[in-house]
């Protein structure tokens, strides 16, 4: 029941993702640099940091294939491979147990650069893009970094009690 409340959740914010961030960028940095809000990344990686790594692969896979379908046409896939990696990878970090806002703000700052660098490999290596790394680095990747940061940021103390709230019950049962 409240796993399905936390997919309810991570649909609406996918709909905000897709309609309104957009219009919230402003109109002189999107001639100038490219960024790109990834709400439902930062979640992936709450769910790969608070619960476990596994968690964090299935919900990037599915979430990452519903953005390859939805969203982006150049080739199927690879948003679902990138989510489910770096899903997997934030459960996997060996100080992800601390739980504070430095280290849960760190690894969602390592998740965003894995992902978008991953994307932009990808990518240039199919020749779907021609743009030089430090061009991509300094106008997309390091815009979207600090971008996805202050979301982070401002949704760190929601985003911390849904998933201490959704996980709440499973303790008790491994407690028993």
């Amino acid at each position: 029941m409240r796993r399905s409340l936390l997919v309810s959740i991570m649909m609406l914010i996918f709909l905000i993702e897709g309609t309104w961030m957009n219009w919230l960028i402003p109109v002189d940095w999107q001639s100038r640099i490219l960024v790109s809000p990834h709400l439902v990344l930062i979640v992936i990686l709450f769910i790969g940091i608070y619960w476990n790594r596994h968690y964090g692969l299935f919900f990037g896979l599915g979430f990452g294939l519903l953005h390859d379908v939805v969203f982006y046409g150049p080739m199927i896939g690879t948003f679902c491979l990138g989510y489910g990696l770096v899903g997997y990878m934030a459960g996997l970090m060996p100080f992800r147990n601390e739980r504070n806002i430095l280290t849960t703000l760190f690894i969602v700052a390592a998740g965003i650069f894995g992902f978008e660098w991953l994307i932009y490999g990808i990518y240039r290596l199919m020749n779907v893009i021609h743009t030089p790394p430090d061009w991509s680095f300094l106008r997309h990747i390091f815009p979207s970094i600090v971008t996805n940061l202050l979301l982070a940021l401002v949704f760190y103390i929601p985003l911390r009690k849904l998933m201490e709230r959704v996980r709440a019950p499973q303790r008790v049962k491994e407690q028993e």
